[in-house]
């Protein structure tokens, strides 16, 4: 009975490990392969023609004492006080109505996410013309004597990209959050009602502590964008005006593919990540809570 079984777990091992080849394969070739040249790469000064140099930690070391690591680093950051309060705050707001009004409810998701299958060069140029100087947006401003620069006031601009990521993503983030309150139990909600909650207390002490892995996995999808926003600075403002569009993954472009600088900009695309890492724990560290239902 035992060597059956034996027989048996060793049939499902190999089974399973015959399952699961092609995907450790693909993972090897098209991620460990390429994450452990980079590193190899970032260690060296090489212009793509030229062979290479060995140059040691030079390559990072000019990158941390550049002024435009501070100023991209600012940069992220104000892209990440506009992008993820207001992204979170509306697309929990269009989940929540779409959840308590319960009429047609695919087809509002639908139309929220429509936005976020739309090409991101599309998109970028379309919004770069509506908000321009000259634009329809800024020639209905300025008949109640209003003109704002969205995209040439190094104050705004930045913020001005944020707001057109927050309109391009919420459909998706209101997917991810109204999948967490379906998977609410009613029988929660039926307790805190006997237990002579208000709708609001219900709301910020039953409801939004149940959809804490929805507010983990936003969050970290909006942080890996947040660091790796490239398409609207690239095409809308080209990293302008006064580099106050000027972001990391920008600046791994131009090093690499302009200056031909392959070692400098692995160096980059190493930092960048390890950035993006470092966001990612702290919101795993102090936001994620195991949930008990």
């Amino acid at each position: 009975m035992d060597k059956a079984k034996s027989g048996k777990k060793l049939k499902g091992g190999k089974v399973g490990l015959a399952l699961i080849t092609p995907y450790l394969i693909l993972t090897i070739v098209f991620w460990c392969i390429p994450f452990a040249w980079s590193f190899i790469l970032a260690m060296q000064k090489w212009n793509m023609m030229s062979p290479a140099k060995y140059v040691g930690l030079k390559n990072f070391i000019k990158i941390f004492s550049d002024k435009l690591f501070f100023i991209s680093l600012r940069n992220t950051f104000q892209f990440i006080g506009v992008f993820i309060p207001l992204c979170v705050a509306i697309s929990l707001l269009i989940a929540w109505t779409i959840y308590k009004v319960k009429k047609a409810p695919s087809f509002f998701l639908i139309s929220f996410l429509l936005p976020y299958v739309t090409a991101g060069v599309a998109y970028a140029v379309i919004f770069s013309r509506l908000f321009a100087h000259d634009g329809v947006v800024n020639v209905f401003l300025r008949a109640i004597n209003l003109n704002i620069p969205f995209f040439t006031d190094p104050r705004i601009a930045m913020s001005s990209i944020a707001l057109l990521v927050v309109w391009k993503i919420m459909g998706y983030y209101a997917l991810i959050f109204y999948a967490g309150l379906q998977a609410i139990p009613q029988s929660i909600y039926d307790a805190a009602l006997i237990d002579g909650a208000t709708g609001t207390q219900t709301f910020f002490r039953v409801t939004i502590p149940m959809l804490n892995a929805s507010f983990v996995t936003i969050l970290i999808f909006a942080i890996a964008l947040s660091v790796n926003i490239f398409t609207e600075p690239f095409l809308i403002t080209d990293g302008g005006p006064f580099f106050s569009t000027h972001t990391f993954v920008f600046w791994t472009y131009k090093t690499t593919f302009e200056l031909l600088r392959a070692g400098q900009g692995s160096a980059l695309a190493i930092i960048t990540a390890s950035i993006s890492f470092g966001l990612v724990f702290i919101v795993r560290k102090f936001v994620e809570k195991e949930v008990q239902l």
